[in-house]
């Protein structure tokens, strides 16, 4: 029995052979019809065919799955590729008939290679093909082996670029209805349990591994520490206790009739380290499926929570909520996505260990929707301006490896009121490139790196700070959340 061959490639030109037939002419060249009819008997146009669809992006695991399947089963079988399949709709009944399989023949499997992690792996997944099996376990047949099994062919199609394939399908077509309902059923439940997507950061988008290949992809996950991000005492501990703390007694909270999901909001100006928080409670969960949704891609909230219900424990970041929190006014015959969200967060069952949490820098256009569906957020924290403190340990973080010279630090803070941790960082960056310059214009041609710290002075500091907050940079300020007039 053989596998399908990894490639770099789009397409693999080859017939993969499971059993080969020593008696079969290499000179023949059977039409689709003949193989079926050869492989599944002379009755075979009459079988029942039992059908399973995925979303496009459920390809890899459906691959993974059947590879699983026939693994498991241990029956020899053969993959045969289907030439002439691109661009039409056909089902596996169709290719029982000469009418049917017209314009398509015995050919090439064509195949694609999908990604499994956020590194450069892949696997090759079977764009066409039918897999025939020569027998498997039947769902009664417990350790009986006298009677002969009944074969089998699978039908794998995945979507095609521009094509009218609109998901993943399997057909199995079989004598035993019985048993091909048990093949579907047990691929379909392998395609959950193993899925390449279980416990990753995956965010949903267009064509991000090339085109129609997938809508998801994937990202590293954030590695963070407590000391870099910034926030009011007594905040990131209420934060922590309502996700980590469910993630870690989830038994005993079940065990005590107590529910799992929950719902965290984070609320308040740009720039003050939500996204950060968002970040930091990624790294806190290393195997918790992370499913991140942005503005581009709001519309898929369904599919989103549907993986996430499948591969609990999962936490779905919506960012930006306020961007789908749209007034019904402008949608007479559709509703909001935003309440399409707050149902399918009221949708989970009290088990399911999902955690939704929202982002927004506009409250107030969530609240009337809050408001009519209380329950789903049960956390709710704004992420206010750093104060004082919080700007001078803004400074000790984001210096980095530099010689900041921060002796006039309080004076520093003073001027900054108002400002957001993303200007504190642009302010250091821009100081770092003033010393830079300085260095450039002292230096006598060597362009080699320093081997030590690169030093930024209280004067660098200011020179930078005079240019933030000079006149012609009022845009840059309100793009940073800070204020729109400053003095320096």
């Amino acid at each position: 029995m053989s596998s399908l061959p990894m490639s770099s490639g789009s397409q693999v030109a080859t017939v993969i052979v499971g059993k080969p037939d020593a008696d079969a002419d290499p000179d023949a060249a059977p039409g689709l019809t003949e193989v079926l009819t050869a492989h599944l008997g002379p009755e075979a146009a009459l079988m029942p065919v039992t059908t399973v669809t995925w979303a496009p992006y459920e390809h890899v695991n459906v691959q993974g799955a059947v590879d699983r399947w026939l693994a498991r089963n241990g029956a020899p079988f053969r993959l045969v590729g289907i030439a002439g399949f691109r661009h039409r709709m056909f089902g596996l009944s169709d290719l029982f008939h000469a009418s049917g399989a017209q314009g398509m023949a015995v050919g090439g499997v064509s195949v694609t290679d999908q990604p499994i992690g956020p590194g450069e792996q892949t696997r090759t997944c079977v764009q066409a093909g039918l897999y025939l099996v020569d027998g498997v376990d039947g769902p009664d047949d417990g350790d009986r082996t006298e009677d002969p099994r009944p074969p089998l062919v699978l039908l794998l199609r995945g979507t095609e670029q521009r094509g009218p394939q609109p998901d993943v399908s399997l057909e199995i077509a079989c004598s035993d209805r019985a048993l091909a309902r048990k093949a579907a059923a047990e691929i379909r439940r392998l395609a959950v349990e193993f899925s390449v997507y279980r416990g990753h950061v995956i965010e949903f988008g267009a064509e991000v591994f090339g085109p129609h290949q997938s809508v998801l992809s994937f990202h590293e996950r954030p590695v963070m520490t407590r000391e870099e991000l910034i926030l009011p005492p007594g905040m990131l501990e209420g934060i922590e206790a309502q996700i980590l703390g469910v993630n870690r007694h989830r038994a005993a909270l079940l065990a005590h009739g107590q529910h799992l999901k929950r719902g965290v909001l984070l609320f308040g100006p740009p720039g003050t380290g939500k996204t950060h928080t968002v970040r930091y409670l990624m790294s806190r969960l290393p195997e918790t499926t992370v499913v991140v949704l942005t503005a581009n891609a709001l519309r898929l909230i369904g599919q989103a929570c549907e993986i996430a219900r499948a591969l609990q424990p999962a936490l779905v970041v919506v960012e930006d909520v306020d961007l789908i929190a749209q007034d019904r006014s402008n949608h007479m015959n559709a509703t909001p996505l935003l309440f399409q969200l707050l149902n399918e967060m009221d949708g989970l069952d009290g088990d399911a260990d999902v955690t939704f949490l929202l982002t927004t820098n506009r409250v107030d256009v969530l609240e009337p929707a809050l408001a009519m569906r209380p329950g789903r957020v049960d956390h709710a924290v704004e992420v206010p301006l750093p104060d004082a403190t919080g700007r001078a340990r803004l400074l000790e973080l984001y210096r980095g490896g530099l010689d900041l010279d921060l002796s006039t630090a309080d004076s520093l803070i003073e001027r900054t009121a108002g400002v957001t941790a993303s200007f504190i960082k642009e302010l250091i960056r821009r100081a770092t490139l003033i010393s830079l310059d300085k260095q450039d214009q002292l230096a006598t041609g060597s362009a080699e790196i320093p081997t030590t710290a690169l030093r930024v002075s209280a004067d660098h500091l200011d020179a930078a700070l005079a240019v933030l907050t000079g006149s012609r940079h009022a845009l840059t300020r309100r793009l940073l959340g800070a204020p729109e007039t400053m003095t320096d």
